[in-house]
C-alpha cells in the first residue's frame, strides 16, 4: 500500500478554472500563507479553455480576449502570486479541513485552514456528456 503524504495549508481551492484562480489570487494579494489549488485535468484555466470566442476579461482585465488565453493569464498570474497549482490531481475526500487527492505522484493529503469548491459548471454533467438530450 502506498503511503500518503502529509502536509498543511492555509487554504485549499478545489478546482483550477476562473472562480478558484481568482479565489486563490485575491488570497495571496490579502495575505494567506500556502494556498493551493487541486485541478483534475492536466492544465488550469477551466472551461475557457476551450472556448476560442472573444468575451473574456473585459471585467478584470479591461479588454476582451478569448478563453484560452484568458485561462493562460490566470494560470500565470495565480502562480506569479505564489499559488501552488497541482494539476492531474483528484479529491475524493474533504472533511474537517483535511483534503486526500490521488494522482500520478500518488496519494496526498493535506490538513487545510480552510477548503473552498470552485469546482465549475457544465451545461451537462460530466458523466452525461454523451446522452442526447
Amino acid at each position: 500500500m502506498e503511503e500518503t503524504a502529509v502536509s498543511a495549508a492555509d487554504v485549499v481551492i478545489v478546482g483550477a478554472g476562473p472562480a478558484g484562480l481568482s479565489a486563490a489570487i485575491e488570497l495571496r494579494r490579502r495575505g494567506a500563507g500556502r494556498v493551493v489549488v487541486y485541478e483534475r485535468e492536466l492544465q488550469a484555466g477551466g472551461v475557457p479553455r476551450h472556448t476560442a470566442h472573444l468575451g473574456y476579461g473585459m471585467r478584470d482585465l479591461h479588454r476582451v480576449t478569448t478563453g484560452p488565453r484568458y485561462a493562460a493569464r490566470l494560470t500565470r498570474t495565480a502562480e506569479r502570486a505564489g499559488v501552488e497549482i497541482e494539476v492531474g490531481r483528484t479529491v475524493h475526500s474533504c472533511a474537517d479541513g483535511s483534503v486526500t487527492t490521488t494522482g500520478a505522484a500518488g496519494p496526498t493529503t493535506v490538513q487545510a485552514g480552510a477548503v473552498m469548491l470552485a469546482t465549475g459548471v457544465r451545461e451537462r454533467p460530466r458523466a452525461a456528456r454523451l446522452v442526447p438530450g
